[in-house]
């Protein structure tokens, strides 16, 4: 029995990705599949976990992953434009495989085989359980205030007065917190900074 875990029981692509696995596992694979909400209760026993990140949460703590089994795969669906670097990942983070949601179901399909199949024939990963080496983006004290600001829906000009920093300056920041959270836009940085920011600032 092939045990996958959803991180959102009320996402909209859950129904789409629950009959799609089941359809490839059950049907092609023979494998039985059972479906359930991700819990703190289950996670340890998840084959496959099925995640959601949104623009920028993939480089967050993921507190709840240090409880999984250090050979399940995270199937993690995103929809903003860029992929996230795995080298840039928190430590709890491991035996990923990220798919867009834009991308065709035949291209999704051969993705999860290679991954499942990649994943069942390595080397489990240990996970860490020393948060002091991870990987997660820190901001500095000023990029935690711009990014407080723009979080708050303040422009650069209202920033650079309120800080007391030439516009310049909070422009640079900005693009540090981008790049720092790998998103490519305002709304991408808006969204981010809506899921994050009781862990960053």
């Amino acid at each position: 029995m092939l045990n996958i875990i959803f991180d959102d029981p009320n996402a909209a692509y859950r129904y789409g990705m629950e009959n799609f696995l089941t359809q490839i596992f059950s049907l092609e694979k023979k494998i039985p599949v059972q479906m359930s909400d991700l819990t703190a209760n289950n996670i340890s026993t998840a084959d496959i976990i099925v995640k959601r990140f949104s623009a920028g949460e993939s480089t967050v703590c993921q507190p709840l992953f240090q409880l999984r089994n250090p050979q399940s795969l995270i199937i993690a669906v995103y929809d903003c434009r860029t992929v996230p670097f795995v080298t840039d990942l928190p430590l709890c983070i491991t035996n990923i495989l990220f798919l867009n949601r834009k991308s065709s179901l035949e291209h999704i399909r051969k993705r999860v085989f290679s991954g499942w199949a990649n994943h069942t024939t390595g080397v489990p990963d240990q996970l860490p359980r020393d948060c002091a080496n991870c990987r997660q983006p820190k901001l500095s004290a000023t990029e935690a205030s711009v990014a407080a600001f723009i979080h708050a829906g303040n422009d650069v000009g209202y920033i650079a007065r309120e800080l007391q920093i030439p516009e310049k300056s909070v422009s640079v920041h900005k693009r540090k917190i981008m790049s720092k959270f790998n998103v490519i836009s305002n709304s991408e940085l808006h969204s981010c900074l809506k899921l994050i920011k009781n862990k960053i600032f």
